[in-house]
C-alpha cells in the first residue's frame, strides 16, 4: 500500500472493517496476505415488506485483482436449509465493491443464518475456497438476519436513526467504511428514516482510495456532502434520508483529543489531532468551543464521552474523555447537545456514560440521550484490527444500526430531523418504543413494544427533586404486555423525570428527560 516518505502512522488498537494490508514500513506482517479482503455482509434486520440485501464485499482488489469463481449461498431458518448456487463468475479490480448478491428469499419471518462458500482465483491462477471471508486468523460465523412479522413499534411522526456512522470517506491504515449508497440501502431493510453518517474529520484531508495521499480537505467533504445529497434527492419514499457530518476531533478543556458528532452542517470543519498521520504532532486543532461556534443553531453531541481510553492512545494519540467542564457554555452561549453514551453495546463505558448523563440533569442541563453504534460499514457482525500487524477481532456490538436514537419530528428531511433535536423529543432504543411527556402537570408514560423484541418486563420512571444529590425510582411498572400507558400528578419541586423500560429479553429504551417549568429541548 501506499506511504508516505518520512511518516511511520500510528493508529488506534481496536477498528472496524479491518484493513489487514498496511505494513508501515516493514518488510512483513502476521495480517498481510495477497489477496484482496474477501466478506459477505447485510443488515441485521428487515422490517415488513424489505427483502435484506446482502453484499459480497471485495477491499484492495486495485492491488491483488481476483476473479470470484463462484458462490453457494446456504439459509438456515425454521430447521431448515436451503441452497443456492449463484451465477457468479466475474473478476474483481476495483479498490472497494460492495456487489449485491441475487437471492430468493422464503416469503416468511424469522431469524435467518446465512452462508456463503466463495471461490476465489488470483491473477497468478491461484485458487482459494473459504466460507464467509478470508480474513486472516479469524472464522467468520453466518450473516444474522431477524425478518420481522411484524412493523417497528414507533408511533407516525417518529423517526428511527442511527446517530454514528462511518462511509468509505472514513478510509486509513487500519479501518475503512461502506459506501452511502450501501448504507442507504441497509437503513432501508433496518426501518431507519434517518442515517447520520459521521465521518472522521481527519480521513476528510485524505483521498478515501489512498489513503496516504493528501487532499484538499474542504473540496472532499463537499464532494461527500453532494454525493449524500444527490442519494436523498432520488431515494425511494422508505429510504433512511442520509445526513452528512463529521465526527470531528477537538480539544477539551486539559488538551486532549476528544470527538463530537456534526450532523448536517455545510462547511468543513477541521480536525487532524488524533489522525495518526502527523505522528506525534497530535494537538487539537480546534477546541470543543470553537466547533460549537461554527454551528450556529446545530446541536453538536460528545461522541462515546465514557469510552475506555487505552494508556498508547493518551500517550501517542493525546486522546480524554469528556469532563463535567467540556459541557459548559461557550463564548457565544452555544451547548452540547447531547451525549452518545450508548454506544452499540451496554458494557462499562455505557453504565459509567449513563450516570454522567444523570449527573448533569442533576445540575439542570438539558442534555439528550444519545444511541448510536460507531459502526465502519460493519452491517451485521463488527471486525477488526485489534493489534496492527499481529491480529484482528470480531463481535456483534458495533454493528449499524443495531442501537437507535427515535426522534418525533414533522418529516425526516434533514432540516426535519435537525429541528426534532431542538425540541427534544427522543427516545433511545435496541428494540421497543418508550415516550415521557408533560401535559398539564402530568407525567404521561406510552410504550410498545413487538413479540421479536417480546413483552415489557419492567418500567422505572425516575427523577430528582429541588435538592436532592441523587435520582431516585418515582414510579415502578411490571406490565407484562407488548403495549402500556400511564399517567401520574407531577410531584412537586420535580426537577426532572425521565423513564426506562426492560423487555422479558433484555431489550431496552431510555427517554430523554422532562424539565418541568422550562422547554423542552436542546
Amino acid at each position: 500500500m501506499l506511504i508516505s516518505r518520512g511518516m511511520i502512522p500510528i493508529f488506534p488498537f481496536r477498528s472496524q472493517y479491518a484493513e489487514t494490508h498496511y505494513k508501515f514500513r516493514l518488510p512483513w506482517s502476521p495480517l498481510f496476505r495477497p489477496w484482496p479482503e474477501i466478506f459477505i455482509d447485510a443488515p441485521s434486520l428487515a422490517v415488513p415488506g424489505q427483502t435484506p440485501p446482502v453484499y459480497l464485499v471485495v477491499k484492495d482488489a486495485d492491488y491483488f485483482p481476483v476473479k470470484i469463481r463462484s458462490m453457494q449461498i446456504s439459509l438456515q431458518f425454521s430447521g431448515k436449509i436451503l441452497k443456492q448456487e449463484l451465477d457468479f463468475d466475474r473478476s474483481m479490480e476495483e479498490n472497494l465493491s460492495f456487489t449485491p448478491l441475487s437471492i430468493n428469499w422464503p416469503d416468511q419471518p424469522g431469524l435467518f443464518k446465512v452462508n456463503a462458500r466463495i471461490r476465489v482465483e488470483n491473477a497468478r491462477g491461484k485458487s482459494r475456497e473459504f466460507l464467509n471471508a478470508n480474513l486472516p486468523g479469524l472464522t467468520a460465523p453466518p450473516l444474522h438476519i431477524l425478518r420481522l412479522e411484524a412493523a417497528l413499534p414507533y408511533p407516525s411522526g417518529w423517526y428511527a436513526g442511527e446517530m454514528h456512522c462511518h462511509s468509505d470517506y472514513s478510509n486509513d491504515p487500519v479501518e475503512y467504511g461502506a459506501p452511502l449508497q450501501v448504507l442507504q440501502e441497509a437503513g432501508a431493510s433496518l426501518g431507519l428514516g434517518f442515517v447520520c453518517v459521521t465521518d472522521h474529520s481527519y480521513d476528510f484531508y485524505y483521498n478515501r482510495r489512498r489513503y496516504m495521499e493528501r487532499v484538499d480537505p474542504e473540496a472532499n467533504f463537499q464532494a461527500y456532502r453532494q454525493a449524500a445529497l444527490r442519494l436523498n434527492a432520488r431515494k425511494e419514499a422508505l429510504a433512511p434520508t442520509l445526513i452528512p457530518g463529521e465526527e470531528v476531533s477537538c480539544g477539551n478543556h486539559l488538551g486532549e483529543n476528544v470527538h463530537l458528532l456534526v450532523p448536517g452542517h455545510a462547511e468543513f470543519i477541521p480536525g487532524l489531532g488524533d489522525g495518526g498521520r502527523r505522528w506525534l504532532n497530535n494537538r487539537p486543532d480546534l477546541e470543543i468551543s470553537d466547533v460549537l461556534n461554527r454551528l450556529d443553531s446545530l446541536p453538536g453531541f460528545a461522541a462515546h464521552p465514557r469510552v475506555r481510553v487505552g494508556l498508547l492512545e493518551k500517550l501517542i494519540f493525546r486522546r480524554g474523555r469528556w469532563h463535567e467542564k467540556d459541557l459548559e457554555d461557550s463564548e457565544l452561549g452555544h451547548r452540547i447537545g447531547g451525549l452518545q453514551f450508548w454506544n452499540g453495546s451496554r458494557g462499562r463505558d455505557f453504565s459509567e456514560g449513563r450516570a454522567f448523563w444523570v449527573q448533569q440533569l442533576l445540575r439542570g442541563r438539558h442534555l439528550l440521550p444519545i444511541a448510536a453504534n460507531d459502526a465502519h460499514g460493519d452491517l451485521n457482525r463488527n471486525t477488526g484490527v485489534k493489534i496492527p500487524l499481529v491480529s484482528l477481532y470480531q463481535g456483534r456490538n458495533h454493528v449499524f444500526g443495531k442501537v437507535r436514537t427515535v426522534v418525533r419530528a414533522d418529516n425526516n428531511s434533514i432540516s426535519g430531523i435537525q429541528k426534532g433535536f431542538r425540541e427534544g423529543e427522543i427516545t433511545c432504543t435496541d428494540g421497543p418504543f418508550l415516550n415521557l411527556k408533560l401535559e398539564e402537570n402530568t407525567l404521561k408514560l406510552y410504550g410498545k413494544t413487538i413479540s421479536e423484541f417480546s413483552k415489557f418486563s419492567k418500567i422505572h420512571l425516575f427523577g430528582a427533586r429541588s435538592g436532592d444529590k441523587r435520582e431516585s425510582v418515582l414510579n415502578s411498572w411490571e406490565p407484562g404486555t407488548f403495549e402500556f400507558a400511564e399517567a401520574i400528578p407531577l410531584p412537586s419541586s420535580l426537577i426532572y423525570a425521565r423513564a426506562e423500560a426492560w423487555t422479558e429479553s433484555r431489550k431496552l429504551a431510555i427517554t430523554a428527560a422532562v424539565f418541568p417549568g422550562s422547554t423542552r429541548g436542546v
